[in-house]
């Protein structure tokens, strides 16, 4: 037997001598340690082997000093010297090979990586996320050419180019959904066509850009991130008071809050000097977590998931990495140490609400705060008039500025001839508008932090050791200096330019939302079990670009969409191997998110409401859902559908209750908003054609559609025109021309012959009907602006 491993040993090590010499012939590739020899560690050796390996008799590959270690005469790495290696023998080992047969094993190519990357040196580097993003595309690019540089330079690799620019009309369409989530009106759209001048494409952007639809539009991707809901979810899924925070987002992105501002501000909103109620509102973020109330839990239990769910979030939304392993135990993955989860999770656990939540829906801490977008408005203009006239640096809270008004009032007395004076009218319209605040949950820290230890295998009742103080991942370096150990100083640390992962993550998902899929595909996790960027060197100049623009949103969203990359055609491209666009060698082409499905229907019937902001809508949705699946003390369970115009609310205002959302955008994809979501999936199913077909709001959109048709366009073939025209901004081509007047035919024939269903059709939804129009006639219309708005020309982008 003895003699059996010498012979075995003796024959892989020649083995690994032969593979050693093939590798020192083919070096002519220098071999990336962190983009191609961390990766294949991570995923097929740190499960064993990586920072959180405990036992002493187990090799660490994840450092060069671990792996150069002396083994007692051998070593797993010796630079330079295949020959020598262990790990280059264990790879080839066919009587115990490393990874083990029940493990992932590894490539030949993968082998061949690591045996070139040892005979040149052996080098470590950091994991590529954990270095500082410099600019490294050619200084003499700017703006969007050098997007199309980095894009057009794996291209040419490829041995191909861009291809055609898409069709203006098709263009415009595109852009608008991207930035507004609504297709262009069709007096812009033939504003757009008829200009013929330099930049007439810019300038459509800019007008994009600086429409109001712009910010409710760029809202959605962020309270999927934040995890946003109506209700405290979990057990009863009470109502909560929190939707000023999301009309809050969509101020913040229309007037171009720069995105360190936005992040500080909900972080740390309260802790700034003076905060404004604005930044008090935005610290809504901090307290958007699930809570409970639930008879025989265990507060101090809660207090645990509650700092472990913001944890979780703060990692996902703003660093890109997967920190719950490090809840139990060191990452099994990533530099993350069980410890450093502690430390971070010390800057969440002193915010002043009680673990438990009451089931109320003022679960404080809270303010008061406009209702809705015009409250706001109104608000602002009062308070700066106010401010201006008692000579107040700006941070007054709106109790404390109306106090202030009334004091003023008792010291001015009343006027000779009983006038009110300017201080008493402003008094007046300030407490006015107070009366029409709201509710909405804030962040605030205790006056004494709360003690944080660590959590043996994560559980509430096992702390160990010292109390430990807030303090930051060290691979992502440390708290700027003279920075507080406090969620601002988590805030300072997270935007300094300094920090490697921030401004990356965020450029990340601003692209994925703009191309429908970012540089990176795993934009929930840059670490080492992510997936690597199709395209590094344009992920960093972006992230640095973000940071020298001030971290300007709307300045970046025009560089992306003004590019050629972005201006290509979205049809498939034969000749190109490639059928996941990762080269971004066609323009961006996917179905539309749950939203924007139900908005474009909305917006095309004329029915979309302009009203921005306020307390969740509740449109049509099957009765007894919430029923079914509430607690009976629960006070959701009930749906009580509105009426009105407030059916006819954008979707991101439709009332989000988490254990059950609204059944059409769970259908098409929409996250439950329990935990984080920086990707939504997209699936294609027959149930969502049935929904789109058969929804109430669905059918009672297209009988309205088909009624504006009908009365705007005396020929049928003009009203075809006109239909495509508002959901694809193109006529219909001949195809559809054919088939859709073909369709109209038959339901014209239908419809007459059996009047009663045109009535039950015509009959759907609270929209009023107009009983001049013949009945076949709008039935048959009904039918087919449903199909069309059912079909990729109005659920696409393309």
């Amino acid at each position: 037997m003895l003699v059996s491993l010498l012979v075995a040993h003796a024959s892989v090590l020649l083995l690994g001598f032969g593979h050693a010499q093939t590798a020192h012939a083919e070096q002519a590739e220098t071999i990336d340690f962190a983009r191609q020899v961390l990766p294949i560690l991570s995923d097929k050796c740190f499960t064993c082997h990586g920072p959180d390996t405990k036992r002493k008799d187990i090799v660490r590959l994840d450092s060069f000093e671990a792996a150069t270690k002396d083994l007692g005469g051998y070593k797993a790495l010796v630079p330079g010297d295949t020959e020598k290696s262990e790990i280059v023998f264990r790879m080839h080992d066919e009587l115990d090979p490393m990874p083990p047969k029940n493990s992932k094993p590894l490539t030949d190519a993968e082998k061949k990586i690591i045996e070139q990357w040892i005979q040149q040196g052996g080098e470590y580097a950091k994991h590529w996320a954990f270095a500082k993003p410099t600019k490294q595309l050619p200084k003499s690019l700017k703006g969007s050419d050098a997007i199309d540089h980095a894009i057009e330079k794996q291209l040419k690799q490829q041995k191909i180019g861009f291809a055609p620019q898409a069709d203006r009309a098709i263009l415009a369409r595109r852009a608008s959904l991207v930035l507004t989530g609504l297709p262009p009106t069709l007096e812009s759209l033939d504003k757009f066509l008829k200009d013929d001048k330099p930049g007439a494409y810019e300038r459509f952007v800019d007008q994009l850009l600086d429409s109001p639809r712009y910010g409710e539009h760029q809202a959605r991707f962020w309270l999927d991130a934040v995890r946003y809901g109506d209700t405290h979810g979990l057990h009863l899924d009470n109502k909560r008071g929190i939707h000023p925070y999301r009309d809050w987002v969509v101020r913040a992105f229309n007037t171009n809050l720069p995105l360190d501002d936005f992040l500080t501000w909900q972080l740390a909103g309260d802790l700034l000097e003076n905060p404004s109620l604005e930044q008090m509102v935005a610290t809504g973020y901090v307290r958007m977590n699930p809570t409970t109330a639930e008879g025989g839990v265990i507060p101090a239990e809660f207090q645990a998931k509650n700092s472990f769910d913001r944890v979780a979030t703060f990692g996902t939304v703003m660093l890109g990495l997967t920190l719950d392993c490090a809840q139990c135990h060191t990452h099994k993955y990533d530099p993350i140490t069980h410890t450093e989860y502690y430390e971070l999770l010390a800057f969440f656990n002193s915010t002043a609400e009680s673990p438990l939540d009451g089931n109320k829906f003022d679960y404080k801490p809270v303010i008061k705060a406009p209702a809705d977008q015009a409250a706001w408005e109104q608000w602002n203009k009062l308070q700066a008039s106010a401010v201006e006239y008692l000579g107040l640096g700006k941070g007054q809270t709106p109790e404390a500025l109306i106090k202030a008004l009334k004091a003023e009032i008792d010291k001015e007395g009343p006027t000779p001839d009983g006038t009110p004076t300017k201080t008493a009218e402003l008094h007046k319209q300030l407490t006015e508008a107070y009366k029409a605040f709201t509710t909405t949950l804030i962040a605030k820290e205790l006056t004494k932090p709360r003690v944080t230890k660590l959590l043996e295998r994560g559980e509430y009742n096992l702390p160990k050791g010292d109390p430990l103080s807030p303090s930051t991942i060290d691979i992502l370096g440390e708290l700027p200096q003279g920075a507080p150990a406090n969620r601002l100083g988590l805030a300072q640390w997270l935007t300094s330019p300094e920090h490697p992962l921030a401004s990356r993550v965020l450029i990340n998902r601003i692209w994925q939302r703009v191309y429908g899929h970012g540089l990176v595909r795993t934009p929930e996790d840059f670490g080492l079990q992510g997936e690597q960027p199709t395209h590094p060197e344009l992920l960093d100049w972006l992230a640095v670009e973000l940071q020298e623009s001030g971290w300007d949103l709307k300045h970046m969203l025009r560089l992306m969409v003004t590019s050629k990359t972005f201006k290509q055609r979205s049809t498939h491209r034969d000749e190109v191997e490639d059928p996941e666009n990762r080269l971004f060698a066609r323009g961006p082409g996917h179905r539309l998110d749950a939203e924007e499905i139900r908005d474009i229907a909305l917006w095309a019937s004329g029915m979309l409401r302009d009203e921005m902001g306020g307390a969740g809508v509740k449109p049509y949705q099957p009765p007894n859902m919430w029923k079914q699946l509430a607690h009976p003390a629960s006070n959701t369970k009930q749906y009580k559908q509105d009426t009105g115009e407030k059916l006819y609310k954008r979707s991101l205002y439709v009332y989000w209750k988490r254990t059950s959302p609204h059944p059409m955008m769970t259908l098409f994809d929409a996250p439950s908003r329990e935990s984080s979501c920086v990707r939504r999936s997209r699936t294609n199913t027959s149930l969502q054609s049935l929904g789109l077909l058969n929804e109430t709001q669905r059918v009672e959109l297209a009988r309205v559609l088909a009624r504006r048709l009908i009365l705007h366009e005396k020929e049928d073939v003009k009203r075809l025109d006109k239909l495509f025209l508002l959901l694809g901004s193109r006529p219909a081509n001949e195809v559809e021309r054919k088939v859709c007047l073909a369709l109209l035919d038959q339901l014209k024939a239908r419809y007459k012959e059996s009047p009663q269903d045109a009535e039950a059709l015509l009959s759907i939804g609270e929209a009023s009907r107009d009983d001049s129009l013949d009945a076949a006639e709008h039935a048959a219309w009904t039918k087919v602006a449903a199909t069309v708005l059912a079909s990729d020309v109005a659920i696409c982008l393309y």
